[in-house]
């Protein structure tokens, strides 16, 4: 299988950062382009929220995004891969499940779990998500 594009869904946490890692890792070996992607989604907060604290949050909520995929691209720049970075709103397990059925990607490294709820012992729901959905390898990292 070569590998020439790798989707990397990050979130800011743990996890994400060591998905980071091996996806460095196996671009330097294969070559790949890493497109880098966090997800944010200021929706599940508005309930009972005035209008004007909702504006507020999508704000905060896109500039926390943008941050993360900062640090992200700075890793990846740094070890001398090529990266794309972009933040989508949405909810991540929907967002990331189209990314991937888009056939664009040869791998996803993503972490094992993240910043949103946690859907049984071993994975996150993002993660779950992902792969009962996907047409191509994941590399799940803890």
């Amino acid at each position: 299988m070569q590998i020439k594009n790798i989707l990397l869904p990050i979130d800011g946490s743990i996890y994400s950062d060591h998905a980071t890692d091996h996806a460095v890792y196996l671009a330097k070996l294969s070559g790949a382009r890493i497109h880098a992607v966090c997800c944010h989604e200021w929706r599940k907060y508005r309930q009972d929220v005035v209008e004007l604290l909702v504006k507020e949050l999508q704000v905060n909520v896109a500039k926390r995004a943008e941050k993360i995929l900062e640090r992200t691209a700075q890793t990846i720049e740094e070890a001398g891969v090529e990266c794309t970075c972009r933040t989508v709103s949405g909810e991540p397990g929907k967002v990331l499940t189209d990314l991937a059925k888009s056939k664009e990607f040869d791998l996803i490294v993503m972490g094992s779990h993240g910043h949103s709820e946690i859907i049984g012992l071993c994975l996150g729901s993002v993660t779950l998500k992902m792969i009962r959905t996907i047409y191509c390898p994941v590399m799940i990292v803890s």
